[in-house]
């Protein structure tokens, strides 16, 4: 008789970090403490639950965070994941698409900037030209005489002898009339040119009511439903008001972020360029 042996069912990714984390000593909630990553979260990893998870670049930061604090090694931990569910590799490749267009954006933004102001460095000279060409001639400036003579007090006019008219003090052939300054353009002065601008990606785990301005304007106020997805770029800053933080995940500049609250909480968050590391998972 032939008998049938099923195949074994595939080992899950999950049992991977779950025996790296007890050879270790190391509790779900010892974990979240280490990697600022909720509890449900790594324990969706676990089980392999990736409908739980954010997705994309979120859910490749958690499993690399998560890796790193069991003692395993992250890339080669993230390449096993990506190996057993391959479409959060295209995600995540989509993610680094759409930030990497934002970015480009602002290049050319920057880039458009900088023409502008060197094409008025340029016309300035010649605009300074014209004005001096049209100028009525009372307005110009008088050309400096050869010779000054000095006058004389009336009451000693009649017994003085007369005097020699004495040249006047040599002037440098380029130098501006006496008393009078030489006119000198101006330069114009260019605001320095920001860093890397941020970007944040927010995609809500449910629905969420977000408000966000990117250098003092406002871009966003709505609620954001689950697994909706905004991209976010600034130069200085980006202040966020949350109406759920259980339920808001972010990335920013492709750095997952942090759990910033309780479910329900309500949170204002404020972004810059110094202070960006602190709201991302370590």
């Amino acid at each position: 008789m032939c008998r049938l042996v099923a195949d074994p069912a595939p080992e899950r990714f999950g049992k991977l970090l779950i025996d790296a984390r007890r050879a270790r000593g190391m509790s779900l909630q010892e974990v979240s403490g280490s990697t600022k990553i909720p509890v449900s979260k790594l324990q969706a990893i676990e089980r392999d639950d990736i409908g739980s998870l954010p997705g994309g670049i979120f859910t490749r930061g958690f499993v690399r965070s998560y890796a790193e604090a069991v003692g395993l090694d992250p890339q080669e931990t993230l390449s096993r994941f990506e190996e057993k569910f391959p479409d959060e590799s295209s995600v995540a490749t989509l993610h680094a698409t759409i930030e990497g267009r934002a970015n480009e954006e602002f290049v050319r933004r920057q880039r458009a900037a900088k023409g502008v102001v060197w094409l008025g460095l340029l016309m300035l000279p010649l605009m300074v030209w014209l004005l001096s060409v049209v100028a009525p001639d009372d307005q110009r400036p008088a050309t400096p005489a050869a010779m000054v003579v000095e006058d004389l007090d009336s009451s000693e006019e009649a017994s003085a002898p007369a005097r020699e008219p004495r040249p006047a003090s040599p002037t440098a052939p380029n130098s501006p009339p006496p008393g009078e300054s030489e006119a000198r353009p101006e330069p114009l002065q260019v605001a320095p040119t920001g860093s890397a601008p941020l970007t944040m990606e927010i995609m809500p785990t449910g629905d969420c009511w977000v408000l966000a301005s990117a250098d003092g304007d406002t871009v966003l106020s709505r609620v954001l439903g689950a697994g909706e997805r905004q991209v976010i770029v600034a130069r200085n800053g980006i202040d966020l008001r949350i109406g759920d933080a259980g339920a808001f995940a972010f990335a920013i500049n492709q750095r997952p972020g942090r759990v910033l609250g309780d479910p329900g909480e309500v949170v204002n968050v404020s972004v810059t360029p110094s202070n960006y590391l602190s709201f991302v998972v370590e």
